[in-house]
């Protein structure tokens, strides 16, 4: 089974120059936990992550991590909100993307995601433009309907025969 296979072509991509509005509102109304970043040519300039949009409001990220106790105000950090919101796509993306091909084995893309604890990976042609989005849940629902779903199905096949005498 390859990536080609069972990836989502539906895919939502942004400039670097999508405002963080707009950002918000792709990832979160539409339940994405990220957004590719493309140049005109579709090209993948890096990716925009649901983290990515709240790191900003942390002056001090790792402050806050080590010590939730005496950090400073947790309202002020909320205040920089309006500043934060000036920011850019390519202010907050990370450059540094991991990302699979189009003809890969769909259990190594899995195997990418696992071991770089990401939900998914955007999908390249041979051209190095982006042709699709791949995440764990479609790798797993491929494997269950392609190798399981006719085992559940002898199954209940099965279940339904007379006992013999």
């Amino acid at each position: 089974m390859k990536v080609f296979d069972v990836m989502s072509r539906k895919i939502v991509t942004v400039s670097p120059k999508s405002e963080l509005k707009e950002l918000w509102k792709a990832i979160f109304k539409l339940h994405i936990h990220a957004l590719p970043v493309v140049d005109a040519k579709n090209r993948l300039l890096g990716i925009v992550s649901e983290e990515d949009l709240l790191k900003p409001l942390y002056s001090n990220y790792q402050q806050y991590i080590e010590d939730f106790v005496t950090a400073t105000d947790f309202e002020q950090m909320e205040g920089k909100i309006v500043e934060v919101a000036k920011l850019l796509a390519k202010d907050v993306m990370c450059p540094r993307v991991i990302f699979t091909r189009v003809e890969s084995p769909a259990m190594r893309a899995l195997s990418r995601m696992l071991v770089r604890n990401v939900h998914q990976l955007p999908v390249l042609d041979n051209n190095d433009r982006i042709v699709g989005m791949i995440t764990k849940g479609d790798i797993f629902d491929a494997l269950f309907r392609r190798h399981l779903k006719k085992r559940s199905a002898l199954l209940v096949r099965d279940k339904k025969k007379p006992a013999k005498k």
